[in-house]
């Protein structure tokens, strides 16, 4: 069993993931970046992707891109971001584009106050047609004042997913989080009484420095107390820790121990009671009684459109991240320049196992008539490597075929976890600390 849940940890995946998802980036000419947008932007259907990289302080185990909080930076950024959204907007003009989803993720995109959200909406509608709200990841602790969530739902926000993680402070504590659990209820309260079109709530099981058996049992408390407030959508997942985490060396040199034992039983129970209560499945991770949080899954099949320092865009055939600095972020856009780093093209084959992977393994479900249907790709056309894999994990009863449609069974929802978080771990995280570590690489090569 391993120490903890790094990007090695699940079996035999993590050689499956590095096989499936190797990839090669490299350093962008502004005029190719516009080139291959435009010319690989097939859909008209979009998403937007929005990256917030501020936080009032690092949680322990945290592998995204961000910066501590600072006001005067904040400001210099809301400019550039402004700046990016209309360099984009003239970009597209013409390829009547219809967003249909738009994310904003971080770091933490609740510490603004509304009037930021007020402008960026306004600046998105003047370059896109906006067909949808907007949704922000946000920490309990800035929505305990009713009167700025008011403001929030009045700026434009209709979507709202709580790090609430743990109802349990000790747990709260060892992840680094500055919440406190009555902050989640309070944020819960206040988001209800606004009327969010939908309210996401986070919950994370095997955290570092909690013992196994205290876990457990504090876990099925958070589930319960989590169905009794009723949000409408709930996600649960476990603690996953990458190199570049703070945490990493106090697991690494053993001075805090992660009770991996309990991650796949944790989520198990999870599902049992969600389902027992009336949610149902939308994701292997996600539970709703209505409809789904604004989600970033379209990182994975496209086309999103991406914003922000750190950010990862996908049109379906083309790849970008833009540059993981605030500074070199603010200092590209003063110079009216897009601010991407690395790039790549997809071809059409990557981009068929891309949507199998997300249908099958994040959504439960994969259809071939919608491979053709959706990107022109026959079942016979992806990999086969990957059609044999597939027909071993039905013989091990993990998927299942009816027609032409094939399904997660029972038996496949941990495998599933773990070719889920495999991935998470060894590409966009991977990708994540290679950029912030060298924001202007001239290659990378991931896994």
């Amino acid at each position: 069993m391993p120490k903890f849940l790094d990007e090695d940890s699940f079996g035999f995946f993590p050689r499956m993931i590095s096989r499936m998802f190797a990839a090669r980036f490299i350093q962008s000419r502004e005029e190719d970046h516009i080139q291959n947008i435009r010319n690989s932007l097939n859909e008209k259907r979009i998403g937007i992707y929005i990256h917030f990289p501020f936080c009032r302080s690092f949680c322990l185990y945290c592998p995204y891109f961000r910066e501590i909080w600072n006001e005067k930076a904040f400001k210099k950024y809301t400019e550039a971001l402004l700046e990016e959204v209309r360099l984009v907007g003239d970009l597209l003009e013409d390829e009547n584009l219809e967003v249909v989803d738009i994310h904003v993720g971080g770091g933490s995109p609740s510490i603004p106050n509304p009037e930021f959200y007020s402008k960026l909406i306004e600046e998105l509608e003047s370059n896109f047609a906006i067909k949808v709200g907007l949704g922000i990841e946000a920490c309990p602790e800035d929505l305990v004042n009713e009167d700025k969530v008011f403001k929030l739902a009045e700026a434009g926000i209709s979507e709202i997913s709580i790090g609430g993680q743990s109802f349990h402070d000790s747990h709260l504590r060892a992840l680094g989080r500055r919440h406190s659990p009555e902050d989640i209820r309070k944020a819960l309260e206040n988001c209800e009484a606004v009327g969010f079109k939908l309210i996401n709530l986070d919950l994370m099981c095997a955290i570092p420095g909690v013992p196994a058996e205290k876990q457990l049992k504090n876990w099925r408390m958070d589930i319960e107390e989590a169905i009794e407030l009723g949000p409408d959508e709930i996600t649960v997942y476990p603690t996953l820790i990458a190199p570049h985490c703070i945490g990493y060396k106090l697991l690494k040199n053993g001075k805090v121990k992660q009770p991996v034992e309990i991650w796949e039983s944790s989520l198990l129970l999870a599902r049992e009671r969600l389902e027992d209560s009336g949610y149902k499945a939308v994701r292997i991770y996600s539970w709703s009684r209505r409809g789904e949080y604004a989600t970033v899954n379209l990182e994975m099949i496209g086309p999103l459109i991406s914003f922000g320092a750190g950010a990862f865009g996908f049109t379906g055939g083309y790849e970008w991240i833009n540059v993981h600095s605030i500074e070199e972020y603010i200092r590209k856009l003063k110079e009216n320049k897009l601010p991407v780093t690395v790039s790549r093209i997809v071809s059409k084959t990557e981009r068929g196992v891309r949507f199998l992977v997300d249908q099958l393994f994040t959504a439960g479900r994969f259809s071939t008539t919608m491979l053709e249907e959706n990107l022109n790709i026959s079942f016979k056309d992806l990999p086969k490597g990957l059609r044999f894999g597939l027909t071993m994990m039905r013989i091990m009863g993990w998927i299942r075929k009816e027609k032409n449609v094939l399904k997660l069974t029972d038996k496949g929802f941990i495998p599933a976890h773990k070719f889920c978080w495999t991935f998470v771990l060894k590409v966009p995280c991977k990708l994540v600390d290679i950029l912030t570590k060298n924001v202007w690489p001239s290659e990378v090569n991931i896994p």
